[in-house]
């Protein structure tokens, strides 16, 4: 457990944020199609929160947090907040 550190984007963080795509459009109110990775920062707690910098296909830049429960709870990956930078 620690304090948040950024980290090399990698196909985990691709399927993340296809988990929670839908999530993110309802906490924006919108409807982005496309969601293009520019930061990933993440903590490690009881799970794992995640920081998400974004840009949508109409260039407009996103910060997204997620928390990603531990494996053995089956429960998804979810949004937490989501704003327009």
């Amino acid at each position: 457990m620690g304090g948040w550190a950024v980290v090399e984007v990698d196909q985990s963080h691709h399927q993340v944020l296809a988990v929670v795509h839908h999530g993110i459009n309802q906490h924006l109110g919108s409807h982005h199609q496309t969601f293009k990775i520019i930061e990933v920062r993440h903590q490690v707690v009881a799970g794992t929160n995640y920081q998400f910098i974004l840009e949508t296909e109409d260039h407009k830049r996103i910060q997204v947090k997620v928390f990603e429960p531990l494996p053995h709870t089956n429960q998804p990956a979810h949004v937490t907040a989501a704003v327009y930078l």
